[in-house]
């Protein structure tokens, strides 16, 4: 039986030492890492920027059932229905009242950078209605005096890491019959700027 050879490689391959290849294998590998990282900041816009025009301030909005084509933004799944208030506090603090029906339900807030900063879901032993008033975060926490009012039992204080963000109620849909049900549960839900 004839013994093969090696295959021949190039010359430059055989010169190139092994100190080399781990320092190139390294920094493809940062390069990757940073490209990963920057992207969300050289992309076309985030959630937020698309909503802006859309939403007005301080007030919730029941979204169209996303449907092919016609997606407010991507990855909204069909069978659930959202609603949505695009906030700013930079005035006053934004009072938010809903109502979580049934397991699945949620309220979420986020900043215009789509970080999450408060998630609160529907659960079994807890009573549905929630009331919440967002309020400047951070330093302008202790800057922000507003005047005295007075607060319900069952309204809770969420710092806001930025001025402007979104507030969304997120209702699944149990099936088409329910969906009469879900729309009406959602229309009760606001987001206002706190009355004095």
């Amino acid at each position: 039986m004839p013994v093969r050879s090696a295959p021949n490689l190039p010359k430059w391959l055989s010169e190139v030492g092994w100190r080399t290849v781990i320092g190139a294998v390294l920094l493809a590998g940062i390069i990757h890492i940073a490209a990963t990282l920057a992207i969300p900041l050289l992309g076309p816009g985030s959630a937020f920027a698309r909503l802006r025009d859309s939403l007005p301030a301080n007030r919730m909005v029941i979204l169209a059932p996303p449907a092919p084509g016609k997606e407010p933004l991507p990855f909204l799944t069909p069978d659930a229905l959202y609603a949505m208030c695009r906030f700013d506090i930079s005035v006053d603090s934004l009072n938010v009242s809903a109502a979580l029906a049934h397991a699945g339900w949620t309220l979420s807030l986020h900043t215009p950078q789509g970080d999450n900063f408060y998630v609160m879901p529907a659960q079994q032993m807890r009573r549905g209605d929630v009331g919440l008033v967002v309020v400047p975060g951070g330093d302008r926490l202790l800057d922000f005096n507003p005047a005295p009012r007075r607060v319900g039992a069952q309204e809770t204080h969420i710092p806001s890491p930025s001025l402007q963000g979104l507030v969304i109620v997120r209702a699944p849909l149990k099936g088409l019959a329910w969906r009469a049900e879900a729309e009406a549960i959602l229309r009760r839900a606001s987001c206002a700027p706190v009355k004095r």
